[in-house]
């Protein structure tokens, strides 16, 4: 790229255009590198400050949180309920009793006989203090388990949503990156232009060519200001998506020209599929829910089927009046403790109902669990291949960046004896540029399946993401 002067004796040109070329390609290095003085953020603090900074994650750590009360509410089913009642208020009361039959001690037996209490005024206090303890209930052992599974499902959700947060912090990441390097490719490919125009713009004021090499290098820098301020929009987005998961507006550690991605090992692909089947995060939820549908079903599978609790109670009440006189005065208490059984035998066809729609949602949620575990086998294929595949792409493209290196080095010198114009010199430029730039978006690409599949098998930690930071190094 800076041999684009023939081996003449040196020319008035010259110095200007080294000030050109340094001037693009210090201001480039500038560009690149944030300030010294922040640290750079690498991918495992970027995954520590997104666990506190990003809403998703923590709103599934709230639902964990809330899913343990499950677990409570299900034991909760099966304790004692105890409840109390009282309640006070104002009586006008008569009660007038005929035909009864009377007797007593020293009084002897009376029939035809007639009583009669009345209460004006009075204040009537009634409580009662009941506890049933259940011992026998199919719908609340089914309750209980639903709620308990209710509860694994939160923490199997912020399990998976703890690793799409390492995915999502990844890609913002990786995206970051591949428009830094984007932006840097179309930085130096307008100071290789600027170079190609000033050296247009001396060999015509000198005769040494025509003018059609100064209107192409002028039209190709035009070109790529649109480039660049595409390029620019693009890395502020990026940029800003980080800033959003991370809240960290820092240097990143990135990776270096030479890294080496063949050292991530992919394993097998059965032994990938058989784990992503056996513990896919959302697999496992929809294996979860498969499960709350067949306990709906023993719900109501018992049409009729009994309730049987244990009953304590203990109730009184109190009778009194304020005007005194022949006013009555009532006093009741009652202890009790025995079992109720409890036997629907009509419930408008509602038991019924409910246990065929039970039987028809469990159905579904088979289906859905099959289909899920199609997915996770397809999820684990497509990423395997994304490694696999996606290395030996990385090698191709890195033999063509060699390749397009050499062709432009070629170029150059044919440039410089007459034998290459600078036109083909600016498309020599603008292979290299762009192969290197799909060679650092293929590298991307790779490790994200690599922790893609990682995650399709329920396998993707923090242990997995520093396996990939240890690929970056700090700038």
């Amino acid at each position: 790229m800076l041999n684009l002067v023939t081996k003449r004796q040196p020319r008035a040109y010259l110095l200007p255009l080294m000030l050109v070329v340094t001037s693009a390609v210090y201001g480039n290095a500038a560009y690149a590198l944030d300030s010294p003085i922040n640290m750079p953020l690498d991918l495992i603090s970027a995954w520590h400050a997104a666990q506190s900074k990003d809403p998703t994650f923590s709103a599934a750590r709230a639902g964990a949180e809330a899913g343990k009360q499950k677990n409570a509410q299900a034991r909760a089913l099966n304790m004692p309920q105890v409840t109390a009642a009282v309640g006070t208020g104002v009586v006008n009361a008569y009660n007038k009793i005929s035909n009864a039959q009377f007797s007593a001690p020293s009084f002897g037996a009376a029939d035809g006989a007639s009583f009669k209490t009345q209460t004006d005024q009075g204040v009537n206090l009634r409580w009662n203090i009941s506890a049933q303890q259940p011992l026998y209930n199919v719908e609340r052992s089914s309750t209980a388990q639903q709620l308990n599974k209710q509860a694994q499902l939160a923490d199997v959700r912020l399990s998976s949503e703890e690793q799409q947060l390492i995915l999502r912090v990844s890609k913002a990441y990786f995206d970051v990156l591949l428009a830094e390097d984007t932006l840097a490719s179309v930085d130096k490919q307008r100071a290789a232009v600027a170079q190609a125009l000033a050296v247009a713009k001396a060999r015509f004021a000198e005769g040494d060519v025509a003018i059609i090499d100064t209107h192409e290098a002028q039209a190709r820098e035009d070109a790529l200001v649109s480039q660049a301020l595409e390029a620019d929009s693009n890395y502020q987005l990026a940029k800003a998506a980080l800033l959003d998961l991370t809240g960290a507006d820092t240097p990143l550690a990135r990776l270096a020209e030479q890294a080496n991605l063949q050292q991530l090992n992919a394993g097998e692909l059965n032994d990938w599929i058989t784990q992503a089947q056996s513990n896919s995060p959302y697999l496992h939820m929809q294996q979860i829910q498969q499960g709350i549908a067949h306990d709906e079903i023993d719900k109501y599978k018992a049409v009729n089927a009994p309730v049987l609790n244990l009953v304590a109670q203990a109730a009184g009440e109190e009778l009194s009046s304020f005007a005194g006189g022949a006013n009555s005065a009532l006093s009741n208490q009652a202890f009790s403790v025995g079992v109720q059984l409890t036997i629907p035998l009509f419930t408008g066809g509602m038991r019924n109902a409910k246990y065929e729609e039970a039987v028809a949602l469990e159905g579904q949620a088979k289906d859905e669990t099959e289909a899920m575990r199609l997915k996770a086998s397809q999820q684990a294929r497509a990423t395997w291949l994304g490694i696999t595949i996606g290395k030996s792409k990385v090698k191709a493209i890195e033999q063509a960046l060699h390749s397009s290196k050499v062709k432009l080095d070629a170029t150059e010198l044919g440039r410089e004896v007459g034998d290459r114009t600078t036109l083909d010199v600016l498309n020599a430029e603008q292979e290299y540029h762009s192969t290197r730039t799909e060679l650092f978006r293929a590298r991307y690409q790779t490790l994200l399946s690599y922790l893609s599949l990682a995650a399709t098998a329920g396998a993707l930690d923090e242990k997995r993401l520093m396996e990939v930071n240890a690929v970056l190094v700090t700038r």
